[in-house]
């Protein structure tokens, strides 16, 4: 109550300011809530936020298909056991405090779908066969009761069949503090597990298993991608290898965890720390939009190939709203 109170008297709801502060306010309640039996909710909100970064300005709805998506890829790295630095084995993570969580066996199941052979679909990226059934979790019960009390804060409900309509100035929010949302979100998130699973407290790698580069799944881009750019880096121009090629996001990923094929070039090792978590120069954006232009075909299937995302259109709108900040 006292914190209500405290955030009410120095933000104003007529202003934008004042309403995100406010929902800044509620968040934080949200996720320090204790009594969560799941990390479902931490899925769904960090979710909201990546998503948001990719909505036209003025929209206000989430395709709910989407959402599910971008859930599925949270925890796609996270069904992996971690091998903590002091553990003789790797440990599979509880999520739950009660019996296997469902959403997690679901994507374990997709992922060894995604892996196994069956025939022409071998290579595909099974997800799209899972995400209804994630959004049918989803709906069932967590964006249910994500948002408590009588009064939502987020996004309207009842929910729509096809869309999640946000609350006025909730895309707006989570655009501008997403770096801010997302950092805390992770943490309380990786503390959750921690508390969970004793056998991994302590341990600096786990949030790095958790939320980090996917780097032996990266790796499939590189010999398609090299082809793409004539055995050169994309930076420099310098001669590279299969060997020596690194992969770079072009939207850092520090930024924008985004891992989808069109926001990945190969670098050598000098321009790639040269670059660090910049953003793109003017000239390598317009050589940027090009190669996703002038090669869309090629990779939509290197999408296809390393089981990664091609959605331009959501990369577009994700580097406008980077530009602008």
């Amino acid at each position: 109550m006292a914190r209500r109170q405290i955030g009410t008297l120095h933000a104003s709801p007529r202003t934008a300011a004042g309403r995100h502060l406010l929902l800044l306010e509620r968040l934080q309640e949200l996720l320090r809530d204790s009594r969560y039996t799941t990390t479902y909710k931490f899925a769904v909100l960090h979710a909201l936020c990546d998503l948001a970064r990719e909505m036209p300005a003025q929209e206000q709805r989430v395709p709910l298909t989407r959402l599910a998506e971008r859930v599925m890829e949270l925890y796609w790295q996270q069904v992996i056991p971690f091998q903590a630095p002091s553990a003789r084995k790797p440990v599979s993570l509880r999520q739950s405090t009660g019996g296997p969580a469902a959403v997690l066996q679901l994507v374990t199941s997709c992922r060894s779908a995604s892996s196994g052979r069956r025939g022409a679909r071998s290579k595909i990226d099974r997800r799209v066969d899972y995400t209804p059934m994630m959004l049918a979790l989803l709906k069932k019960d967590v964006l249910r009761r994500l948002q408590p009390g009588a009064t939502p804060f987020l996004y309207r409900m009842p929910i729509g069949r096809q869309e999640l309509e946000l609350c006025p100035g909730v895309a707006d929010a989570l655009r501008r503090f997403h770096g801010l949302l997302t950092d805390t979100i992770q943490a309380r998130w990786t503390a959750w597990i921690e508390q969970r699973n004793p056998q991994v407290r302590g341990s600096d790698a786990l949030r790095e298993h958790l939320f980090g580069v996917d780097r032996i799944r990266l790796r499939a881009v590189v010999q398609p991608l090299l082809v793409l750019q004539a055995g050169r880096c994309f930076y420099s121009g310098v001669r590279i290898t299969e060997r020596t090629a690194e992969v770079d996001h072009v939207l850092p990923w520090s930024l924008t965890r985004n891992n989808s094929v069109g926001n990945l070039v190969l670098a050598s090792k000098r321009a790639n720390l040269a670059k660090g978590d910049r953003l793109p120069t003017a000239e390598e954006a317009r050589r940027w939009v090009e190669r996703n232009r002038d090669h869309f075909d090629a990779l939509a299937r290197i999408a296809e190939e390393a089981n990664l995302e091609w959605r331009p259109e959501g990369l577009t709108r994700l580097a406008r709203s980077l530009s602008t900040q």
